[in-house]
C-alpha cells in the first residue's frame, strides 16, 4: 500500500510541475508577435490590384492634406514618381497640415475606385467646357493629359474601367 501510495504521489508530482512548463511555452508563444514589413509606396502600387481590401504597412512622405476636413492625405515616395491617397478611418481622426513634408508609416486596408468609361466621358466633357470658358488655360490641359493616360492604361490594360487605388488609414505614426 505504501508502495502504491508513493507512486501515486510521484505521478502527481510529475504531472502537476509539467503544466508550469507547458504554461510558459504556451506564453511565450503568445507574446511573439510578427512586426508588420514597412513597405513603399511603389510596392504597394505594384501588388494593389490582387490586394484589395487586404492591410498594408507602408512609409511616405506628405505632400498634401485637405484643407477642409483633413480626412484625406497624399503621400509621395523618396523619388516623387508614385502618390498614395491616405483616408482618414479607424484610429485616425483627421490629418494636421502641419504634417505637410513630414515622413509617416500608415497602416490601412487598400481599396479601389474604379472610373467606368462613361465616367470618364462625362468628366471629358466638362473638361472641354471649362477649357472653352477659359481659353486653354494650364490647368484644363493637365486635366486632359490625365484623362489620356487613363485612356491608354484601360487600352493598354483591355479593361473598360480605370482603377484608383487608395488607403483606408487606420493608424499612423511619425518616422522623422
Amino acid at each position: 500500500m505504501k508502495k502504491l501510495l508513493f507512486v501515486a504521489f510521484a505521478a502527481l508530482s510529475v504531472l502537476v510541475s509539467c503544466k508550469p512548463a507547458n504554461k510558459k511555452q504556451e506564453n511565450k508563444q503568445e507574446v511573439v508577435k510578427e512586426t508588420p514589413t514597412i513597405k513603399s509606396i511603389a510596392q504597394i502600387m505594384e501588388m494593389a490590384e490582387q490586394n484589395v481590401g487586404k492591410e498594408v504597412f507602408f512609409k511616405g512622405m506628405v505632400q498634401h492634406v485637405c484643407a477642409h476636413s483633413g480626412r484625406r492625405a497624399f503621400l509621395v515616395d523618396e523619388i516623387g514618381k508614385f502618390s498614395m491617397r491616405v483616408e482618414a478611418k479607424g484610429e485616425i481622426n483627421g490629418f494636421n497640415r502641419e504634417l505637410s513634408g513630414s515622413i509617416i508609416a500608415v497602416k490601412g486596408t487598400i481599396a479601389e475606385q474604379r472610373l467606368s468609361e462613361e465616367e470618364i466621358n462625362t468628366y471629358e466633357s466638362k473638361v472641354k467646357a471649362k477649357q472653352d470658358a477659359e481659353e486653354g488655360g494650364e490647368h484644363c490641359s493637365a486635366e486632359m493629359t490625365n484623362i489620356t493616360k487613363m485612356r491608354d492604361w484601360m487600352k493598354e490594360n483591355k479593361k473598360n474601367y480605370y482603377s484608383i487605388y487608395f488607403v483606408n488609414g487606420t493608424s499612423y505614426e511619425m518616422v522623422e
